[in-house]
């Protein structure tokens, strides 16, 4: 999954509360439409790692045509996902921990959706404001997101002893780190 899903809730509650602080939303049971956002934006990313397993399967089927030719396995991976996501309709993101804005959009766009069907919402502003404002929030708690990242990155470098940045232990540190500062905000 591109985010996990502690940070998948923050975000849905924090984006939830901005809006409403901001008198753009109401709703009669706040935790319950964060939940149905975060269920949304979970199954919404889950699609990717089925169209990324789906992508390794057709790979190993062919992993004897590949095998002698001069191209790169994530190259190949990347290509693959593409077209089984074009086939799908489905809109890819960039990577682990990252949404592209074209994901950011097709997510708020859903959010947009969900919000708009949802009998405990009610929402003071035009449509396409809302809409807008969707994306505002999940851009802010994106940039928070990122911003606890360099935090957590910065813990580890500060540590006396010296861990190189590509090892196993940093990776460890890092998400030591990265998930307490999470979960203190959470």
């Amino acid at each position: 999954m591109r985010l996990p899903p502690p940070l998948i809730e923050l975000i849905s509650r924090r984006a939830l509360q901005s809006l409403s602080a901001r008198g753009v939303i109401a709703s009669d049971h706040p935790d319950r439409t964060a939940d149905k956002v975060a269920r949304l934006i979970s199954a919404d990313l889950s699609v990717e790692d089925e169209i990324t397993e789906e992508a390794r399967l057709l790979l190993a089927e062919h992993q004897e045509k590949i095998k002698g030719k001069d191209l790169e396995y994530h190259q190949l991976i990347a290509r693959a996902k593409g077209q089984i996501a074009e086939r799908r309709g489905y809109l890819l993101s960039t990577g682990p921990g990252r949404l592209s804005r074209e994901k950011l959009h097709d997510l708020a766009g859903k959010i947009f959706d969900l919000l708009l069907g949802d009998p405990d919402v009610e929402y003071f502003v035009k449509d396409q404001e809302l809409r807008n404002q969707v994306l505002r929030a999940l851009e802010m708690e994106l940039a928070k997101d990122a911003a606890r990242e360099v935090r957590a990155r910065q813990k580890v470098l500060n540590i006396k002893r010296r861990i190189p940045e590509d090892s196993p232990e940093f990776h460890a540190l890092f998400q030591q780190f990265y998930r307490e500062l999470l979960d203190k905000e959470g």
